[in-house]
């Protein structure tokens, strides 16, 4: 009997692919530190989960608290609006 994994789901990999892209964009801009670093390895998880079909709605859950953690700016509201991006593409019906 196989078992089914919850977390697979089955994206179209050109939609997904540009606010995928942004986030790694923007999470380049960030100046060096504490929270941006985890920004950045949390942006890294989020791509791994998804090119392992894996759980990425716990990578996105991590990935909006470690913004969260950025503060106001610029940046942290670009990678907020991709984070909404991303989710949107990846979850069509959860607008």
């Amino acid at each position: 009997m196989q078992t089914l994994n919850p977390f697979v789901h089955d994206p179209n990999p050109e939609v997904i692919r540009l606010p995928l892209a942004n986030l790694e964009k923007y999470a380049g801009w960030l100046s060096k530190g504490f929270a941006p670093n985890r920004v950045r390895a949390s942006v890294k998880a989020l791509g791994l989960e998804v090119a392992a079909n894996g759980d990425v709605p716990s990578a996105l859950e991590a990935l909006d608290a470690d913004i969260g953690g950025l503060g106001s700016g610029e940046v942290a509201a670009l990678l907020r609006r991709a984070l909404r991006d991303f989710r949107v593409a990846f979850q069509p019906d959860a607008r």
